[in-house]
């Protein structure tokens, strides 16, 4: 267990050391655990570019206001996009490569909790999957070359980290209907991720991937959600009830984003983390617990998961592609 107390004191000797001149890429950093953990990046480092992917710019101007407050020194670009959409990420990554020669750290936490049955993009993905995996694997790939110019190049994915569970071989993406559930979204993304990684440190042995589980954090993901118009009045009770119980759990064991925040930037710069894929539980340390990871590594599933992510990522794109050329 790495201590709250030794993570505030090793970030500040970070901050201490003046860093400067890196290139941070934020995705889902405008509410949360990203906006905590974006607030802390912004007082560790100096003279240092942000890009901020998020929905509406708008609504970024207040947040945009702190973050140069907290240093003005440092460069905040909000780079407007629907991140469940692998063409917004696509066209959100050539701003960036245009724009620069290297990004040094990647930090993506983007997500939905999908209670409320599974929600299809324009592209043809279910919306809890590709904001959870193929949109962040999808800003991942996009950004490797850049990583590669970085001295010291990390990637931090916060969702399920060490929580791995089996899957349904036979259908990774979910696309068969009666297959789709929250907790089989949640397991397939979660075991996905970890492989995804495993591979991706495989070819890009100077990059630190890190699949973090960041516990249990005081956020408005479960009271911001509400039933779908075509819902009965069953769920929309269930629901309430729900979110009841959420908040009367936060009150007990919950953490503030700020302190979730303060955690996930020692992901981002801490020296324990070497070069490789890592799983991190709440307390920042490492996963090492045998699971069903080894079982599908023995298999070769790190490029079987690989090789499906590609195919969705060619066939989403078509889809929009076709989408968007309808005649009108």
């Amino acid at each position: 267990m790495v201590k709250a107390t030794a993570i505030s004191q090793c970030n500040a000797r970070f901050a201490s050391e003046h860093h400067e001149g890196l290139v941070c890429v934020f995705a889902g950093a405008t509410s949360g655990i990203g906006a905590g953990t974006l607030e802390r990046m912004v007082t560790m480092l100096a003279k240092s570019t942000f890009y901020v992917v998020g929905r509406s710019a708008a609504r970024f101007v207040s947040q945009r206001a702190k973050l140069e407050s907290l240093n003005p020194s440092c460069k905040v670009v909000f780079l407007e996009a629907e991140f469940s959409l692998l063409s917004d990420v696509d066209a959100v990554c050539t701003k960036i490569i245009a724009a620069e020669r290297k990004v040094d750290f990647l930090y993506m936490s983007p997500g939905l909790v999908p209670l409320n049955g599974p929600e299809y993009t324009k592209e043809g993905l279910e919306m809890c999957f590709a904001i959870s995996y193929y949109s962040r694997m999808r800003l991942t790939w996009n950004l490797l070359p850049l990583l590669r110019q970085s001295p010291r190049p990390r990637v931090l994915t916060v969702l399920n980290g060490g929580r791995e569970q089996p899957m349904r071989d036979e259908d990774l993406g979910l696309e068969i209907p009666h297959h789709w559930a929250t907790l089989a979204a949640i397991n397939h993304t979660t075991t996905m991720t970890s492989l995804a990684f495993e591979h991706l440190a495989e070819n890009d042995k100077r990059i630190t991937f890190v699949h973090a589980f960041p516990g249990w954090v005081k956020t408005d993901i479960f009271s911001r959600m509400t039933a779908p118009e075509s819902s009965g009045v069953t769920w929309k009770v269930v629901l309430a009830l729900i979110q009841g119980l959420v908040a009367i759990v936060n009150l007990f064991i919950g953490i503030s984003a700020a302190d979730c925040g303060e955690r996930q930037a020692f992901h981002l710069t801490s020296d324990i983390y070497s070069s490789g894929a890592w799983r991190v539980d709440q307390l920042s340390e490492q996963v090492i617990t045998p699971g069903v990871l080894e079982q599908y590594r023995e298999r070769g599933w790190r490029e079987k998961v690989w090789e499906h992510t590609m195919r969705v990522f060619e066939k989403a794109l078509a889809t929009d592609t076709r989408s968007n050329n309808k005649p009108t």
